[in-house]
């Protein structure tokens, strides 16, 4: 298996290293403003939850976040940004995104 990112996912763009967030259970990988193999019980349940921003040729966007922060408990995990998409055109959207997981096996992305 190669090491090129190239090769790997089409771009040479390394991607941050995830945050695995836990709350019983319930686990997590964040990763650039999203959530990746979400597990109960060490199982995988979920590939992805994403908020996702699209330009009118379907290309997406890669937010830059900004104010990140992220709470974890032995029970419960929160992770809050601000984040911001800029177009080619200089349009710009800006967002705010909550995580919220618990140990009851509740995850909220809002």
């Amino acid at each position: 298996m190669t090491d090129d990112a190239f090769l790997l996912y089409g771009t040479r763009t390394v991607e941050a290293e995830p945050v695995r967030l836990r709350a019983g259970a319930l686990s997590a990988d964040f990763v650039n403003g999203n959530l990746r193999t979400i597990r109960h019980g060490g199982t995988e349940v979920l590939r992805a939850v994403a908020y996702i921003v699209r330009d009118r040729d379907w290309g997406t966007y890669e937010p830059n976040l900004m104010d990140l922060i992220i709470d974890q408990a032995a029970d419960a995990f929160s992770v809050s940004y601000s984040a911001s998409c800029l177009a080619p055109d200089g349009t710009r959207l800006g967002f705010r995104a909550t995580i919220k997981g618990s140990a009851a096996g509740r995850l909220v992305f809002e």
